[in-house]
Parts: structure tokens; C-alpha cells; sequence
């Protein structure tokens, strides 16, 4: 066994990642040994970061970038009031992550932005960055899903990949924060240049060419939505 198939060389306290693993191995295969820039949004402990290294980054021009406040989302906060009922034992975070990206042969090619999502996809933005691969897994509320496609979208090569995790977790009651939402609406505004595939957990969406222009409204009569129709409730 090669050293970067071991992953018991890992310490994680929540391996999530490993549930879906056998998915991407099959799913990136035509990535591997190219040349990609991939772009992580969530990291936590590093488990899918550490196989992203692993598996991804063997080519001598390839780089990750890897996003995450390690503070834990909105749905770990009431559970981390002290570290007595704190499951996932956030004030270690960050120090969990160090460790295990620090095992990966490929760790030079990582360049952690410890802040937010948004902060971090606009300052990317700034720098002119573009990505074959963006994975997005941070916050697990709607709005913060939304917020990462959105800002991450333009940074995307035509062809390339974007993964939304947990598409089908309904960690809240109320709809309107879990992450499926605002994966769907997200695809609905992108859809003359998107391809889709739902699996079990995820959602992967391709960039495409825009295969759907947009057509003028030839009556100006038409420009504004009825009245009627505004007033009715929004899906």
C-alpha cells in the first residue's frame, strides 16, 4: 500500500468524508495526475482535504486552496457552549486540521485562508483566481450555500466541477435553512450553463457553455410581471 492510500495515518473525530469517498474515487478518476486548481469552501478536520492532497494534487502545477473559519457552523454552536458537552471539540480544531494536512506528501501545494467563506471567495476574486474544482461544504444554512456558489461561480473553468455536500441533509426544520434550497435555486438562475447529477448526498454540477441565450422581450408591454401573479407566494 502507498503511503498516501493509508488513511489510517489520520486522526478525525467525525469522518464524514469517508462515507462518500468510494463516490469521488470513482467520480474524479479522469482527474487524476492533471494539472488542477481546486478550491475548498469548509474544511473542518481535513478529511476530505487530506484526500484531495492524496489523490489530486500529484501534478507539479496543481494547487488547493482550502477555506474555513474552523469556529464550526451555525448547527455546532449550541452544542459548544463548553467542552464538557461540545462534541466536536472546536477550540482544537484548527490544531486537528494542522496535523493531518501536515502528513500529506502534497501539503505544499495547500494555502489555508483562515476567515470567511465570503471574505475569502472575494479576496480570491480580486486576485484574479481560477478553479477546475470548487467543493462546497461549509455552513450548512441556505443562505451562506447560496453566498458560496455565487461568489465562487465566476471563478470556475468552463468544464469544470462544483460540488454541493449534504444536499440532501435536513439538519433544521424549517426548510429555509437547509442547504438543498439554495443548491436548487442557485442551479435555477445557472441553468442555461450547468449539467447536473444528484447522488445520494451530493449534488455535481458541471460548467458548460452557455447553451441557452438570452432572448429580448419583443413587447415592452410584457417587461413587468402582473400584478396578480407578483402577489401570489413565492415556491
Amino acid at each position: 500500500m502507498k503511503a498516501e492510500d493509508d488513511r489510517s495515518r489520520f486522526t478525525f473525530q467525525h469522518d464524514w468524508f469517508e462515507l462518500i469517498r468510494p463516490e469521488w474515487e470513482t467520480r474524479t478518476t479522469h482527474l487524476r495526475g492533471t494539472e488542477l486548481r481546486i478550491l475548498e469552501i469548509g474544511s473542518f478536520e481535513g478529511c476530505s482535504t487530506t484526500w484531495i492532497l492524496d489523490n489530486l494534487m500529484s501534478h507539479p502545477q496543481s494547487i488547493m486552496v482550502a477555506v474555513d473559519t474552523f469556529q464550526g457552523g451555525m448547527e455546532h454552536q449550541d452544542r459548544s457552549l463548553d467542552q464538557a458537552t461540545d462534541p466536536y471539540q472546536l477550540s482544537t480544531l484548527k490544531g486537528r486540521f494542522d496535523s493531518n494536512v501536515g502528513k500529506c506528501k502534497q501539503i505544499a501545494k495547500l494555502r489555508i485562508m483562515q476567515t470567511r467563506s465570503d471574505d475569502a471567495l472575494i479576496r480570491l476574486r480580486q486576485e484574479g483566481s481560477r478553479f477546475d474544482f470548487i467543493y462546497i461544504d461549509a455552513s450548512h444554512v441556505a443562505i451562506d450555500v447560496l453566498h458560496d456558489a455565487v461568489l465562487s461561480w465566476p471563478m470556475l473553468e468552463e468544464g469544470g466541477t462544483m460540488v454541493f455536500d449534504d444536499y440532501s441533509w435536513r439538519g433544521f426544520i424549517e426548510d429555509c435553512y437547509n442547504p438543498r434550497i439554495a443548491a436548487k435555486a442557485f442551479i435555477k438562475c445557472a441553468r442555461p450553463e450547468v449539467e447536473c447529477e444528484e447522488t445520494e448526498s451530493q449534488l455535481w454540477v458541471k460548467r458548460v457553455c452557455n447553451c441557452v441565450p438570452a432572448t429580448p422581450n419583443p413587447d415592452p408591454a410584457l417587461y413587468y410581471w402582473d400584478k396578480g401573479v407578483a402577489k401570489r407566494p413565492l415556491n
